[in-house]
């Protein structure tokens, strides 16, 4: 077996923070870049005749999900073992970077490259260790090159150092010394006898490098890559896509609907039903069925695949959600399988001795929801709106087809699924218009609320500014009384019409499952004091005055006061915009900013 970088990681993090394109250190402390799918099916373990891959295996699909992608699936990420290497588990490759490495003995400093493949801590081919035959340790460099499209490159040092002002170097040695600051070194040449300190504020044409894709040429790129730290939380945001899953009208038994949808032998044969019905098609399911002790009948059968094939595959809508976690129609069935969601509305009027009680018009408890999750892609730098189709090119390395052929092993991006509980809150639509009146004259908002998403579901700015600065006041507050730690709670944001709510939901399963903990506290009895415990935080900040007065000069994307890691910021896997577009002055009111609840 070839050597290999061995590393455990969680499924749920092999889709983010740790996906494709980003940026990992193994247990021997090279930092490496997690490569993309192309590359996983090169690592696949074979499996004996006559059994299904692993890569059907591990499909899954949601229907709204793959209209927004433009695939045919998703494939869940396999799972960690105990040790990988002996349980023949399916080890996703990942590729060194970045390439350029250091001696790190004072008295040497010079660079020496090494290669994407190489799985070895670094040593210098020129100096020993004093008192020692072994070679003195390098370290890989702290700065790379990155534009926001994604593209990730080495420096190139030599040519950067050469251009700059000095006599002409017939021979080039490089040697580099860390600085005041990691993305400050000083690099020199000891062939010239040029010393010069790098400076971080520099831009260069990007190179359009793909080091995720190893083996494939540069991408033309007409964007400008600047010098990040590797370590730096901009080197890699995801583009993840997420949609709970909806009951499908005329479907009632959610393990026979599960089994049509992502069983590796139903599913050939509902696409062969959906050309022309016969019953040996029909014969040969429910035997396929009865062998999954599933107990169903061939009534029921036709009446799934018939529910399937009338369900309408359009991209997921937050208002479709909000519709289906407001709804009465979706208790909890004494059946033998639980259903995909549990919704208990609940009395609003329960909760009017809380701050927030009267402007609230709704609230549900959510004892159940399946989520699935997909990551569409990536970008550096800064944020931005997810685009499928460039994404697609990003994992596989070539452009997205408009069809893909039958039997193609990349019709899919890396997804994944969970099951979890929450708490969801509607807020008082005339209350909220009432507050976005006075708060379209406050430029803080403004510039805060441009984080907001865009594109098929754009969300409107402010009142989504709103909802998400009371979700991450709510989960903040909701953590310690859980029995869930806050990278376990997520938010979900709902202001695309008329109404405005978040959900606080923990979809953790790997680790966390789901408890019960959470949808407990939607009793009035503990939810009226956690929620006075959340608009109360809002008033004060240990960084203030700092974190809640307005900075003067130009505010980049989605910056604002109000926000800090002591008052507002979750981890960014528990946000859906990154931590970006924040304020809790908005709550109380503060400094001229209009308060929703003054």
């Amino acid at each position: 077996m070839s050597p290999l970088f061995i590393a455990p990681l969680r499924r749920a993090h092999v889709i983010s923070p740790f996906g494709p394109g980003a940026l990992t250190l193994m247990p021997n402390r090279v930092s490496v870049i997690v490569t993309a799918p192309r590359t996983w099916l090169r690592s696949e373990p074979v499996r004996p005749p006559g059994s299904p891959s692993m890569l059907l295996e591990l499909t899954i699909t949601d229907r709204h999900l793959q209209a927004a992608t433009g695939v045919q699936r998703f494939v869940q990420p396999p799972a960690a073992g105990d040790d990988p290497i002996k349980s023949q588990d399916w080890l996703l490759p990942a590729a060194r970077f970045p390439l350029a490495e250091a001696c790190a003995n004072p008295g040497c400093q010079r660079m020496v490259p090494r290669d994407n493949s190489d799985v070895a801590e670094g040593r210098c081919d020129r100096c020993t260790a004093p008192g020692s035959k072994r070679r003195w340790p390098t370290f890989q460099v702290a700065t790379v090159l990155a534009c926001q499209g994604g593209h990730l490159a080495d420096v190139d040092w030599d040519a950067w150092l050469h251009a700059q002002p000095g006599s002409a170097c017939a021979k080039p040695d490089l040697g580099y010394q860390v600085g005041a600051s990691p993305d400050r070194p000083t690099v020199r040449c000891y062939g010239c006898a040029r010393k010069i300190t790098f400076a971080p504020e520099a831009d260069f044409p990007c190179p359009g490098q793909r080091p995720w894709l190893p083996g494939t040429d540069p991408q033309p790129c007409q964007l400008r890559a600047r010098p990040i730290e590797r370590t730096s939380t901009s080197m890699h945001y995801t583009w993840q896509l997420s949609a709970l899953t909806l009951p499908i009208v005329g479907a009632t038994n959610p393990a026979l609907l599960h089994a049509l949808s992502d069983n590796t032998a139903l599913t050939p044969l509902r696409r062969l039903d959906a050309q022309g019905r016969d019953e040996k098609t029909l014969t040969e399911m429910l035997a396929i069925v009865g062998g999954l002790a599933l107990g169903t009948t061939r009534d029921e059968l036709v009446a799934h695949l018939d529910a399937l094939a009338a369900d309408a595959p359009t991209p997921p809508t937050r208002a479709a959600e909000l519709d289906a976690l407001t709804s009465a129609d979706h208790p909890n069935r004494v059946t033998n399988h639980l259903p995909d969601l549990i919704v208990e509305p609940r009395d609003p009027a329960g909760y009017r001795a809380a701050y927030l009680g009267p402007h609230l018009a709704a609230l549900s408890a959510i004892p159940r929801l399946r989520e699935t999750r997909v990551m569409a892609g990536f970008t550096r730098i800064e944020p931005a709106p997810a685009d499928p189709a460039v994404g697609y090119e990003q994992l596989w390395g070539r452009p997205r087809p408009d069809t893909f052929p039958p039997g193609a092993n990349d019709d899919w991006l890396p997804g994944y699924r969970v099951y979890g509980e929450g708490i969801l809150l509607v807020l008082d639509p005339d209350a909220v218009e009432r507050w976005v009146r006075r708060a379209a004259g406050a430029p803080r908002l403004c510039a805060a609320s441009r984080s907001a998403p865009t594109g098929t579901d754009a969300q409107r700015p402010l009142q989504w500014l709103l909802a998400h600065t009371l979700a991450h006041l709510l989960m903040r507050a909701a953590a310690p009384e859980s029995g869930y730690p806050l990278p376990a709670l997520r938010e979900r944001v709902f202001a695309t019409d008329a109404r405005t709510a978040f959900l606080v939901y923990t979809a953790a399963g790997d680790v966390h499952g789901t408890l019960g903990g959470l949808v407990e506290l939607a009793e009035p009895a503990r939810l009226v004091p956690l929620l006075d415990a959340a608009v109360d935080s809002a008033r004060w900040c240990a960084t203030d005055p700092v974190c809640g007065e307005d900075a003067t000069g130009a505010r980049t994307r989605g910056t604002s006061p109000g926000a800090c890691h002591h008052c507002l910021y979750v981890p960014e896997t528990s946000c859906e915009a990154f931590n970006h577009g924040l304020d809790r002055a908005l709550v109380q009111g503060q400094h001229g900013v209009p308060g929703f609840l003054a």
